[in-house]
């Protein structure tokens, strides 16, 4: 949390907690798949030379309970919808971190996740 930049989102905002809820409940290989969808990579370097999280408003209109959130690898960004419910957040997050993995630089999507540790 505290290596993360908040742009066009509130940082006290009701979903951005829910948010942080469910990265500090979903098991290890979750936040392993987070990270590969948010960065393209399953882990952080060592040190301090990463870049920030960045965590901005996705801001499509309508209903964003419908909408997935968005990653953006090269920037380590996810644009979040401002969901209704923690559930409904938790089940569109779980869902694109097993699901949307276009991005791999660990080489490891084909892998499962037992053979890349």
């Amino acid at each position: 949390m505290e290596r993360t930049k908040y742009q066009g989102i509130d940082k006290n905002a009701k979903h951005v907690g829910w948010f942080w809820e469910v990265l500090r409940e979903i098991t290890p290989k979750d936040r392993s798949l987070f990270l590969r969808f948010v960065w393209g990579r399953s882990r952080l370097p060592q040190g301090k030379s990463f870049k920030k999280f960045k965590l901005t408003a996705l801001g499509r209109g309508g209903n964003e309970d419908e909408y997935l959130p968005v990653s953006h690898t090269c920037f380590f960004q996810l644009d979040l919808p401002s969901y209704s419910t923690k559930e409904i957040m938790k089940a569109k997050l779980l869902y694109a971190i097993t699901h949307c993995r276009a991005i791999d630089i660990d080489h490891v999507t084909s892998e499962t996740f037992d053979d890349a540790e």
